[in-house]
């Protein structure tokens, strides 16, 4: 049964009055009054958008910042589903549960098509660990919190570590229902306490606030910020913003309306040809395409202008009117390339394009247009397309981790390599990066059992890499080591980094408090060794600074490092500790492990039992950077108990380095090695070198 919301026709009655007394309340009254007519060009700025985004993705380089396509959806977004509630409102015909019901019917069926799938998709080409993240992913797409769910699982949007999630893009969708949870009780209670005025004047204050904290969050967060609903908000309400500046009085024409909606086209493509716009995004490039994007829909409400007839365009209109279902589907086809190590070449490029056209065209007229106006009741509507997906996965979740996502799928040989990988993962490793421990968190503690924490191991995320190294040399040498990692930090004392990784244009704090909190526990304990893992090159730059007035260049950069390490060195010594330098093992050559899974994924569509012998090595010619070879030699040679360990000297020969061990993957990810291959590294070295922190008793 439907409940309408009480609106009666004494308030309304009321509400008209208090309307044709003020000075603006007929021209709000006239923006709900009048009919919600169909306007092409408005399909039109869909297909822009969901080209710009389909073209984007396919990686081509003329548009690098295509994925401003969202931004304009949201727009278009904002402006209809103000223009519905504010229009029913006025006819007295809204109804909470109508609104709702219509939104899931609109845009549910096709989802759980596309979970469906994108799960079977999974089940045929995922390995284990990545298929127990996908079911984790799907069913945040079945609650609506997907794009919470890429925030904390990517580095940021359009990069490496994110190109294989089959429903990245349904982040967008989240923030479609996180804005339809808002919008309908906001516009209600704004509609029914406030005069038209100040109804007005909230929005557009609410719509400036977002947009300012939006701008914030781009400079506090910027890898993360494009996933968050709270820096998106403002585009929403600028399209509600559309909707209460339309009217009669207010609309434009003739000249006027051709000169902006021609520049408000070019605008937009103007910022879709921008470089390096998506670190730190949404920013002010957003805010131009949103206000574009308001520009043609307020223009195209007057007189047909020029851009108005373009976007009316024939074709444009088609793709517009499928662009939901090119959206949807569009994704899984190219995160399945790519999760198969398929290069999108000329020939693959074209496959894309047809095969999401063909399957969107399918999509439209077989789900999308047979459901949407369905006339199911509330309890069926909520148990099938919003409970049982949620339940449903969430179920197959549980399952899949408790099964680690169902090895035996690729055959008991895949299935091997796959358990030695599980089988050596240290599940606590990860607690115990991006923090400081005062060493009674006993997750943080490896090496020997029960032993004392006689060593501490500090650095960046390498460090942390090599947990099973030093775990297997703690053993050996029979005492435990509280390890601490904190991501892409140089932990030296005294010293910032400025301008690095997602910090850009400000200081890396986290990183000097962190570092400076190390050291006072080695100062306060009497550490038997003190070990540093860091990828030392990394820091051999222009970032290194002691304040915000330091004057940047390489070479006061390197001075800085070198005055900090011997600090580091020195408080080390002092502590009564033994000093131990851990380098980093090879970086992983491009495309190793997608050319060692190649044939396991595609079930020997793709690769075969040679390409993978050939993928376990790769040629390598000794080198370290000039300098940082020196400061470890003057190092050494000043500071004679510091002990140097490179896990390189196990994974490499003369000529090559290993990149699998018995036939498992030495890296996890691009810049990090799995638990099995640092454990094997640490039995290697002690195999062949002896142990180094045996020497001192």
């Amino acid at each position: 049964m439907e409940v309408s919301v009480s609106v009666n026709r004494t308030f309304l009655k009321g509400r008209a009055s208090s309307i044709a007394s003020a000075q603006v309340p007929e021209e709000l009254s006239e923006i709900i009054k009048k009919p919600i007519d169909y306007r092409p060009d408005i399909d039109g700025l869909r297909a822009i958008a969901v080209i710009l985004v389909l073209v984007f993705h396919a990686g081509f380089a003329f548009l690098p910042s295509g994925f401003i396509g969202v931004d304009i959806f949201f727009v278009i977004s904002g402006f209809l589903t103000t223009s519905i509630i504010l229009k029913s409102l006025n006819n007295n015909t809204f109804s909470f549960f109508g609104f709702y019901i219509r939104r899931i019917w609109r845009l549910q069926p096709a989802v759980i098509a596309l979970m469906v799938v994108t799960l079977f998709v999974a089940l045929v080409f995922y390995l284990p660990e990545d298929f127990v993240s996908f079911i984790k992913s799907e069913r945040s797409v079945a609650q609506f919190v997907s794009n919470q769910f890429f925030a904390k699982e990517t580095t940021g949007y359009a990069t490496p570590d994110s190109a294989n999630f089959l429903l990245l893009h349904t982040w967008s969708l989240a923030i479609e229902w996180q804005w339809y949870l808002v919008l309908p009780l906001g516009i209600w209670l704004l509609y029914r306490y406030l005069s038209p005025t100040l109804f007005k004047f909230t929005v557009f204050c609410l719509t400036l606030a977002s947009m300012l904290f939006a701008l914030y969050l781009s400079g506090k967060e910027p890898e993360k910020s494009y996933y968050y609903f709270s820096a998106r908000i403002f585009e929403l309400l600028i399209g509600s913003c559309v909707v209460l500046l339309s009217s009669a009085k207010h609309r434009l024409n003739g000249a006027a309306s051709h000169i902006i909606g021609l520049f408000s086209l070019a605008m937009i493509g103007y910022c879709a040809t921008r470089t390096n716009m998506v670190l730190g995004f949404p920013d002010y490039h957003a805010v131009l395409v949103c206000l574009a994007t308001a520009a043609l829909l307020y223009q195209g409400a007057g007189e047909k202008s020029i851009a108005s007839k373009m976007l009316s365009f024939p074709l444009l209109v088609f793709i517009g009117t499928i662009s939901y279902s090119l959206y949807l589907w569009h994704w899984p086809i190219l995160a399945t390339l790519s999760y198969l190590g398929i290069s999108l070449t000329t020939e693959w490029i074209f496959v894309y394009f047809a095969a999401t056209f063909a399957v969107a065209i399918l999509s439209y007229f077989l789900i999308e247009k047979k459901f949407r106006g369905s006339k199911a009741g509330v309890i069926k509507t909520l148990v099938l397309l919003l409970i049982v997906p949620a339940v449903c996965m969430s179920i197959l979740y549980s399952a899949s981790k408790k099964h680690d996502g169902w090895p035996e799928r690729f055959g008991s040989g895949s299935s091997s390599v796959l358990g030695k990988l599980k089988a050596a993962e240290a599940p606590n490793r990860e607690n115990c990066l991006d923090g400081v421990s005062d060493g009674s968190d006993p997750r943080c503690v490896i090496g020997a059992p029960h032993a004392e924490a006689q060593a501490l191991l500090i650095g960046d995320s390498f460090s942390n890499q090599q947990w099973g190294f030093i775990d297997t040399l703690a053993k050996d040498a029979n005492f435990s080591v509280l390890a601490q990692a904190f991501p892409a930090c140089l932990t030296l004392p005294d010293i910032y980094l400025y301008n690095w990784w997602k910090y850009k244009d400000r200081l890396y704090t986290e990183c000097h408090d962190a570092s400076m909190q190390y050291y006072d526990l080695i100062s306060k304990n009497h550490y038997k060794y003190v070990m540093l893992g860091l990828i030392w090159e990394s820091y051999a730059g222009d970032a290194v600074v002691t304040g915000l007035d330091d004057q940047r260049t390489v070479e006061l950069s390197r001075q800085r490092f070198e005055k900090a390490i011997r600090h580091a060195l020195d408080l080390i010594k002092q502590s009564g500790a033994t000093p131990v330098f851990l380098k980093a093992p090879l970086t992983m050559p491009a495309g190793v492990n997608e050319c060692l899974f190649r044939a396991v994924k595609s079930r020997g569509l793709i690769g075969s039992a040679e390409e993978i012998r050939t993928c376990s090595t790769t040629s390598w010619v000794p080198y370290e950077d000039q300098w940082l070879s020196k400061v470890f030699t003057d190092l050494k040679s000043e500071y004679s108990n510091l002990i140097i360990i490179d896990p390189k000297d196990v994974q490499c020969t003369d000529s090559s380095c290993m990149t699998a061990i018995d036939g498992v993957p030495v890296y996890r990810d691009i810049g990090h090695i799995t638990d099995y291959a640092s454990y094997k590294f640490g039995e290697m070295y002690i195999k062949r070198f002896g142990n180094p922190l045996n020497k001192i008793k």
